[in-house]
């Protein structure tokens, strides 16, 4: 393996340090969505059960035993729901605050899971032009070997070629996994972002008939 490396010339580097980039990137954020729980979609459910059957305080302890941003998003609301009725404000009215401030709040929530996934499109970005960069460095050593050989040596270009196509693979291999990774990624915020606006709608549905 190194040897291989070392055969794609110095245009290497910057791959390896891309790789590294984008391997920690991949780690650090698989681990954020782990930490970030699952069954976001059941919670929301869970909650919309508790909400219909008129216990609030239910649906709060709930969410409050649960962890990531649809959790957090839905504690933000009810909490301001109960303070606002505790105030003596109508159902409706309160509700349509619960609805605003978990709209001001899911942003928020699901930033920390954002973050460094732009890392990764720079990384599929610029990992195939820089071995692109080195498949032309690799064929300017093959002719500059072949010019100075006078005639076509295939052992004297081998070296200058080679390096071509293993900076090309290794640009390519770089940039795939961190490109796939991050579709993967925003999936799953569409996916939470999707749940909680659908958990507005029933907060909205559920409290502004209490």
């Amino acid at each position: 393996m190194l040897g291989i490396l070392m055969d794609g010339g110095w245009m290497m580097v910057p791959l390896l340090l891309c790789s590294i980039l984008g391997l920690a990137v991949i780690i650090d954020r698989a681990r954020a969505f782990r930490a970030a729980g699952g069954g976001h979609e059941a919670l929301r459910k869970s909650v919309r059960m508790k909400l219909d059957e008129g216990d609030v305080n239910a649906a709060i302890d709930l969410v409050a035993g649960q962890e990531g941003p649809v959790a957090a998003t839905l504690l933000n609301g009810l909490n301001r729901f109960v303070r606002l009725m505790g105030k003596d404000r109508a159902a409706e009215d309160a509700a349509n605050a619960a609805v605003r401030s978990m709209e001001e709040y899911a942003p928020k929530a699901l930033r920390p899971l954002e973050t460094r996934l732009n890392l990764l499109v720079l990384v599929a970005a610029i990992a195939p032009l820089l071995g692109m960069t080195g498949t032309v460095t690799g064929m300017i050593t093959s002719f500059d070997v072949m010019a100075s050989a006078a005639g076509l040596d295939p052992g004297a270009v081998a070296g200058g070629i080679g390096e071509a196509l293993i900076t090309t693979a290794a640009g390519l291999l770089v940039a795939m996994p961190c490109a796939v990774c991050y579709n993967l990624f925003t999936r799953k915020i569409d996916d939470l972002s999707a749940t909680i606006d659908t958990a507005l709608a029933d907060v909205m549905e559920t409290l502004g008939e209490a």
